[in-house]
């Protein structure tokens, strides 16, 4: 009977420390914080998109623009605004879009603007600076149906330019979140 007592006590202690082995808690690996979940920058990458980019539409129709919010990448200092190229495209057209006058306001069909600035420094200008972010409209000739893959480049004028590649929701809505593709 000892035998037997001393069997089943070294398979209950082998068991055990295999079970601890097997069954401890591992220190979760740490994820980096992210400064910018949208950012995907790329080498000489200028501008980046901060936030949400969202659509204005008519309820149960179509999406008549798009705003959205950039900033400079961490390495530039600041930029002239006034020489920056928009293109809007999706499965029909691609077109350039227009700056309106001042580059300041909201747009008409077919052009640009910017809306506001957040964290503006100095007196208003359309240079943005490290710390700015400038909040731009875009408004396409043609209305935006749902389903529809959009992209919108934005073309500094030096360095790489950034996409924004977004879809329409099935549903339009007044205000509409634009998801990334």
């Amino acid at each position: 009977m000892a035998k037997w007592h001393f069997i089943f006590l070294t398979l209950m202690l082998v068991s055990g420390i295999l079970a601890a082995g097997c069954l401890g808690e591992d220190a979760p690996v740490p994820v980096p914080a992210a400064t910018n979940p949208q950012a995907n920058l790329q080498p000489g990458q200028v501008l980046q998109v901060f936030g949400d980019v969202t659509g204005l539409g008519i309820p149960r129709g179509t999406v008549d623009t798009i705003t959205f919010t950039v900033g400079l990448v961490p390495e530039i200092k600041s930029m002239d605004m006034e020489e920056l190229v928009i293109v809007y495209a999706d499965a029909i057209r691609t077109e350039t879009l227009t700056p309106v006058e001042g580059f300041r306001g909201n747009p008409p069909p077919g052009g640009w603007g910017i809306l506001s600035v957040q964290n503006e420094a100095g007196d208003p200008n359309n240079r943005i600076s490290y710390e700015e972010q400038f909040v731009i409209r875009i408004n396409p000739k043609a209305p935006i149906v749902p389903n529809q893959m959009i992209t919108i480049i934005l073309k500094p004028p030096t360095g790489n330019p950034t996409s924004i590649r977004r879809i329409t929701p099935t549903t339009i809505m007044v205000e509409n979140l634009l998801p990334s593709i």
